[in-house]
């Protein structure tokens, strides 16, 4: 960035704001398998759309069922604390869900591929749903104003 208002050092390890360097939090190895499977699921889609010569509407929603998927997934780790077992094993068992859902990408709306996207999807839903429920839990004892109100407000 210009002006030394913002960007990163050479490295790309640390956020420049008037003259002072702030470190940013190191990405987990949780973080960067779902990365790799975000992209092997959304390249199977491609996959399909470059075989089949054109944008299906069964392929689209694939793509929107993974984009969903990827988008709550990194919108949950960026919002809450999720380094610990219980939202690394989630990340994981999101990571596995997102892996078999793309393995139907070539699956037409009447057949099994189908059912198993929407399932991935229900799935996820599921942990997404444990997840907001356990910050919620975790937050319900905050009083009306401050961090933790704000935090149980934002979960639920």
């Amino acid at each position: 960035g210009g002006g030394g208002t913002g960007g990163t050092d050479a490295a790309g390890g640390s956020e420049r704001t008037v003259g002072t360097l702030v470190p940013r939090a190191p990405v987990s190895l949780t973080d960067l398998f779902l990365g790799i499977v975000t992209v092997t699921a959304f390249s199977r889609v491609g996959s399909a759309i470059q075989d089949t010569g054109l944008v299906s509407l069964p392929s689209f929603a694939y793509f929107v069922v993974f984009w969903q998927i990827w988008s709550k997934e990194a919108s949950y780790g960026t919002r809450f604390d999720a380094t610990d077992v219980s939202g690394q094993v989630e990340t994981l068992l999101c990571c596995f869900a997102l892996l078999g859902g793309s393995l139907s990408a070539y699956g037409d709306f009447d057949g099994a591929g189908c059912t198993r996207v929407m399932g991935t999807a229900c799935f996820v839903s599921l942990l997404h749903a444990a997840l907001h429920a356990r910050v919620y839990w975790w937050f319900k004892d905050a009083g009306r104003e401050g961090l933790g109100h704000n935090v149980r407000r934002y979960a639920v």
